[in-house]
């Protein structure tokens, strides 16, 4: 079983092949569901080739729900600032394999490849356990603010995010939105939200899933956003 998230592309162009070298782009898989369907089952860091720029970029696996996600979020121990400006959203910050943020780019370019479905994972100080699933995602491009659009809510707690931020741009502390500057974070505000997983892991700015406690003055402690094709079926064991 296996999900992933995106490391930097600095760090992965030794691990794929030449983009001007199209005879050999197919060795490079464009997600981590394609991973899984050529039978890679194992956590760890692979290369793959994002449509249409064809840059290539690591991932990291780990596994929940039947494996092939991508892991485009993450939140655990407080060790990265999500308080970051408009670029660092775009370009992404932090490490796979600790906290940190894909970047609105690359999210967007996975996200267009095809139709995919969104998991959030989320637990609270008492190590509770709760996921939201989402049958449809994806992100315009920077010329369109990132624009979300997410629809299709089920899981094991009430929707907090489709419901208020679906169709709402991203922005960042820095473009004058003053619901990011009072949250210090990037998320697709509206006025302001009911969930924000990007704010501080502790305060009233805190990672917010209104629903939670009815309050957006509690903070869970972790919290995972990844992605896969709608179409992904695991392949079950004999």
């Amino acid at each position: 079983s296996s999900s992933c998230g995106i490391w930097s592309a600095d760090d992965a162009v030794s691990l794929c092949p030449s983009p001007s070298d199209g005879r050999h782009l197919s060795f490079c898989p464009s997600d981590c569901a394609s991973l899984y369907h050529n039978g890679v089952r194992r956590s760890g860091v692979y290369a793959v080739v994002l449509s249409p720029d064809r840059r290539c970029h690591s991932l990291k696996h780990i596994s929940p729900s039947g494996g092939g996600w991508t892991v485009v979020q993450r939140r655990r121990d407080g060790s990265v600032s999500f308080n970051r400006g408009w670029s660092e959203y775009r370009d992404g910050f932090g490490e796979p394999r600790g906290e940190h943020w894909l970047g609105n780019r690359q999210l967007h370019l996975l996200s267009s490849q095809g139709q995919y479905s969104l998991r959030i994972d989320l637990q609270d100080w008492s190590h509770t356990h709760r996921h939201a699933h989402y049958h449809s995602f994806r992100i315009d491009d920077e010329e369109n603010q990132y624009r979300l659009h997410v629809s299709g809510f089920s899981g094991t707690v009430e929707d907090s995010f489709s419901w208020y931020h679906n169709q709402q741009s991203f922005s960042t502390p820095d473009t004058g939105n003053i619901c990011a500057e009072i949250s210090h974070s990037g998320w697709w505000f509206h006025q302001c939200f009911y969930s924000n997983l990007n704010g501080n892991l502790l305060g009233p700015d805190g990672i917010v899933w209104f629903s939670w406690k009815d309050s957006d003055f509690y903070s869970l402690k972790a919290v995972v956003m990844m992605i896969r094709p709608r179409s992904f079926r695991p392949h079950l064991s004999p």
